[in-house]
């Protein structure tokens, strides 16, 4: 048995912990109570990857895909989880932060997942892309359910919906298709008010 740092283990574990309690912003800002948790994201979006995956014709390292769709937020258990409205603003520094607080919190314990988190940010291999491609369904998936039960404003979300891409993978396409068609329905023609984007004009 190799040696083991339990403390480490237990200190990681306690940060990542955080994640079970750290509300998605993007739904408190639409005004849904009790949010999903960063935590209750993961979990969904690798169980959409796990279930799209047994409809694909290509052979898929499910493995791989899973470990990148449950860790790929464990940096948001130091920066939080930021609004994407924020993006114009931090984005090129949230993404080399959160390079460097997934490299801090995993260091000792699991250091070789972020360089999952790297290739499924640069979808470029068939696991990258599932697992790029079932993230985001599970965040239009989500708007949905929130749109069924009344739960906050979702009609930026039929946005979402319009763009979603499925990064060839095809059960992902027809999912969030269907998707669109019941938010649709739940929204019930609510316009949209942009709130957050307008920016100041420049000279």
């Amino acid at each position: 048995m190799k040696n083991i740092d339990a403390e480490r283990i237990l200190e990681c574990f306690m940060e990542l912990h955080a994640l079970t309690k750290l509300r998605r912003t993007g739904w408190i800002l639409a005004g849904v109570p009790e949010a999903e948790s960063v935590a209750d994201h993961c979990f969904e979006a690798a169980v959409f990857a796990v279930i799209l995956s047994k409809h694909l014709d290509a052979k898929v390292d499910i493995g791989k895909v899973v470990l990148m769709l449950l860790f790929h937020e464990v940096a948001e258990a130091r920066i939080t989880d930021l609004p994407r409205r924020s993006k114009d603003y931090i984005g090129a520094a949230k993404k080399s932060g959160e390079a460097d607080a997934a490299l801090d919190i995993l260091h000792g314990v699991a250091e070789d997942i972020v360089g999952l988190l790297d290739e499924m940010h640069e979808k470029e291999t068939i696991e990258a892309r599932l697992a790029e491609a079932a993230e985001e369904l599970q965040i239009i998936f989500r708007a949905m359910v929130y749109a069924k039960e009344c739960r906050g404003d979702m009609s930026e979300y039929r946005r979402d919906v319009e763009q979603y891409d499925e990064l060839g993978i095809p059960p992902a396409r027809k999912v969030a298709d269907v998707i669109g068609e019941k938010l649709t329905k739940y929204l019930a023609g609510k316009p949209y008010w942009e709130l957050g984007y307008s920016k100041r004009p420049h000279d």
